[in-house]
């Protein structure tokens, strides 16, 4: 019986071992240029070292007065060129480039901000509503255009313009917590709006008409109550609550407004709230 040397024939097994010995040289050769390089990277980082320390001692003789002059220290300046007036800016970009958009954007937001103060024509009147019930906030363009037509035209641009400003005590969202009860901070110390429209008591300090018109049912300690057909028609709002008042609040110092100026803004508002007294009750 003839003798077998293997399932394998003998020309794989010696193209095989061409090519382990191929791939082994290749490898020698791989780390041979590596560690050359690293032998080189190793030399050059000992040479800038050598330089930079020869630099440092040249320059403090220099300072101490040893020598007078150095080729050395001179080669430092010469290496460094003068940059121009793009580069100077592209390096500051890169530097600090969030920092000056910021700044930009900052700029930009406050002119915004002053251009529409500026510019922006002011109300006629504000009405302050302060409310847990979103009712009053899906309802702002009616009330506004209710309340137009009792106002007259405070700033002669022959328009009568209302706004609404919408303060929320509904706290069940931490989210909007300190946003409104910041709006409510300010509000309580400017004497600006001094028309409230509510349906709770609030911390505003309300005049009592109840001594002005003491035999009058729609009035109790904050006001006009408004809860009627007239006001639940032009509203569009069937079902408003029983409570919704109308108040004016009463004069007095704060720290935006002189009592003077609030009282004159209370005798302004007061024209309003005749007036809206007058077509409640005469329904």
């Amino acid at each position: 019986m003839e003798k077998r040397d293997g399932f394998i024939p003998k020309e794989d097994i010696e193209f095989e071992r061409q090519l382990r010995e191929q791939e082994q040289a290749q490898q020698r050769e791989r780390e041979a240029l590596e560690k050359e390089r690293q032998e080189r990277e190793e030399k050059e980082r000992a040479e800038y070292e050598k330089g930079l320390q020869e630099r440092k001692i040249e320059l403090m003789k220099l300072k101490q007065g040893v020598i007078e002059n150095s080729d050395t220290v001179k080669e430092i300046h010469e290496e460094q060129p003068k940059l121009t007036l793009l580069q100077k800016a592209e390096g500051a970009w890169y530097r600090s480039k969030w920092l000056i958009l910021f700044v930009i954007a900052m700029v930009l937001i406050v002119g915004y901000i002053t251009y529409d103060m500026v510019t922006a024509e002011k109300p006629d009147l504000t009405v302050l509503v302060v409310s847990a019930d979103p009712g009053f906030y899906y309802r702002t363009e009616e009330i506004e255009e209710f309340f137009e037509s009792y106002t007259p035209d405070k700033n002669g641009d022959g328009e009568v313009a209302v706004m609404v400003y919408n303060i929320s005590t509904d706290y069940s969202d931490p989210n909007t917590v300190t946003a409104s009860q910041a709006q409510l901070m300010s509000q309580l110390q400017s004497g600006e709006n001094v028309l409230l429209l509510s349906d709770q008591p609030t911390d505003f300090i309300l005049h009592d008409f109840r001594e002005d018109y003491p035999d009058d049912e729609n009035i109790n300690e904050f006001g006009l109550l408004i809860n009627c057909e007239l006001t639940r028609d032009r509203l569009k709002w069937q079902a408003m609550p029983e409570g919704v008042y109308l108040g004016v609040r009463e004069p007095a110092k704060l720290l935006s407004t002189s009592e003077e100026q609030m009282r004159e803004n209370f005798e302004e508002a007061l024209t309003v709230f005749e007036g809206v007294k007058e077509a409640v009750e005469g329904e």
